[in-house]
């Protein structure tokens, strides 16, 4: 199974945000990095069918046709940056509309058992009623990502899922992301900022700089002191535990910024 995105080129108002992009995706986990304003998340939306760029997209060697909407509903799942978590929905409801394409007005007994079933995967069985306004950040995230994975997607993207977590959810969101996308072999897109967790749990690193791919690799080979001084202005230390994860110490981290423009 393979996703591959050719010569895919995409801009407004003549300001060009993205420029002839060439991309494999496996299932694995992918992470897209890179500085403010470089067009990570134009990308992630030009493969979900949000934007209409130039370029062309194929799945399993097959071309989707520009207009993808069908695709997208039953073969991608997108986590965007932000998700609404103001309405008064219960966490039970809000997983069952992962599932809109098949509902009708009377929601089976199937569907609430595998809603029950995502519910138990994840460890938020006890959380069902509770409304989404009632629940914290974190906690929300993984509804939506229970969400996002319900209709079984071959495609998963995420737009910095790890926004205005605390460190413990970030953990616990990334390790849900990685056991789902290697028990189900999906084809896993993330859109990071930090490069530390993108060599942790990713596969391959794509770098993304002024709407060109700068590096695409795994990890080790595109996190180097070299290239984190180019494209972030900023020194590093790199060291590799027994474990062949990566690590990155920032020396003069005040020309360092993990937020930015998309």
């Amino acid at each position: 199974m393979e996703l591959e995105v050719k010569n895919l080129s995409f801009g407004y108002k003549n300001k060009n945000i993205l420029k002839d992009v060439n991309l494999k995706f496996q299932p694995m986990i992918t992470a897209l990095i890179g500085p403010n304003g470089a067009g990570k998340s134009t990308i992630i939306k030009c493969i979900s069918g949000i934007e209409k760029p130039k370029g062309e997209l194929f799945f399993d060697g097959k071309k989707i046709q520009r207009s993808h909407k069908e695709f997208c509903s039953e073969i991608i799942s997108y986590l965007p940056q932000t998700s609404s978590g103001d309405i008064s929905i219960t966490v039970l409801e809000a997983v069952l509309l992962g599932m809109i394409n098949t509902l009708s007005i009377k929601v089976s007994d199937e569907q609430l058992d595998k809603v029950r079933d995502i519910l138990c995967d994840l460890g938020i069985q006890g959380l069902a009623e509770k409304k989404l306004n009632e629940l914290s950040g974190g906690q929300r995230q993984i509804v939506f990502l229970a969400q996002a994975i319900i209709k079984e997607p071959k495609i998963l993207i995420l737009d910095e899922p790890l926004n205005n977590l605390d460190i413990h959810y970030q953990f616990e969101i990334l390790n849900l992301i990685s056991r789902l996308s290697n028990e189900r072999k999906i084809i896993t897109i993330i859109v990071m900022h930090d490069l530390n967790m993108a060599a942790k749990y990713a596969k391959r690193v794509v770098l993304i700089n002024e709407g060109e791919v700068l590096a695409n690799d795994k990890p080790d080979k595109v996190l180097t002191t070299e290239i984190i001084r180019k494209v972030y202005n900023v020194e590093s230390e790199i060291s590799i535990d027994d474990n062949g994860i990566l690590s990155i110490n920032f020396i003069n981290t005040s020309n360092y910024a993990q937020g930015g423009r998309k």
